[in-house]
């Protein structure tokens, strides 16, 4: 909990108990999209861990170019730089490692409750409260760098924004407190580099079994739709390429692909 008339980020207030991940920082006020500004600063050869984060985004962006709106001052903006020796086959198991990250923050900072909602979103009482979107640079087939970008709705207040109140919330209006982002943010360094290691380990059972013990969706009747298409079944697992393994009505199971459908529970 916190004074939320002080809530503000400073480089000089983020500390992390960590080796990897915010020893370098980049911070802005305000800036189109903390991923594109991940990505120039990779492309430029910068180390990986670096973390870029901005109190307001004015081009913010989730899967499939969707808008991530926020309200300047009051979530947490951030991109983080990465160089993992790790297939191109497997770069889902960063985004699995993000989500994961953020169930387990939240809950030590805030007690809060969420589930992953695949493939990339972070939801309490069915209402969206974080996105993470991964992007990959490729060279020769093999991952140059990733950034995985990060929208978490902190003390924001959603529930007179027009088609946002019925669909997303904050912790801020799910505890009824505002937090400190600063405590949120190192949290999330702290945990997501735990991770990392992990994955650079070559965890990927254990990654994979964390995933599916936090998921909103495995073991559920989903919907998955695109287009006029959709198609009902059970969602059964998540393969190791990041496709969800749905047991469909026929009793055949199908891999769907993140980039093809949204998903939905069945009611």
């Amino acid at each position: 909990m916190m004074d939320s008339t002080n809530d503000k980020l400073r480089t000089s207030k983020i500390k992390p108990d960590t080796v990897l991940l915010g020893k370098e920082i980049v911070y802005y006020k305000k800036t189109d999209s903390t991923n594109r500004v991940a990505k120039e600063l990779a492309n430029n050869g910068d180390c990986e861990g670096t973390l870029i984060i901005a109190d307001e985004q004015t081009k913010g962006r989730g899967r499939l170019n969707r808008n991530w709106i926020s309200a300047p001052g009051t979530n947490i903006l951030m991109s983080l730089v990465f160089r993992p020796f790790l297939p191109v086959n497997k770069s889902f198991f960063l985004t699995m490692i993000a989500s994961t990250t953020l169930v387990k923050a939240i809950k030590k900072v805030t007690g809060l409750k969420t589930l992953i909602k695949w493939p990339n979103d972070i939801y309490c009482n069915n209402k969206k409260m974080s996105g993470v979107l991964t992007e990959l640079n490729l060279h020769h087939n093999k991952i140059d760098y990733a950034v995985i970008g990060i929208g978490l709705n902190v003390n924001s207040d959603l529930s007179a924004v027009p088609g946002i109140k019925d669909t997303a919330t904050s912790i801020f209006m799910e505890r009824g407190q505002k937090f400190s982002r600063t405590s949120l943010l190192c949290s999330i360094l702290e945990i997501l580099e735990e991770e990392y290691l992990q994955l650079k380990q070559n965890k990927f059972e254990n990654i994979r079994k964390q995933w599916e013990d936090n998921s909103l969706v495995i073991g559920k009747q989903v919907i998955v739709s695109s287009g006029d298409y959709s198609e009902f079944g059970i969602a059964e697992s998540i393969a190791e390429d990041g496709s969800l393994v749905l047991l469909n009505e026929e009793n055949k199971r199908k891999n769907i692909h993140a980039g093809d459908v949204s998903l939905r529970l069945k009611e």
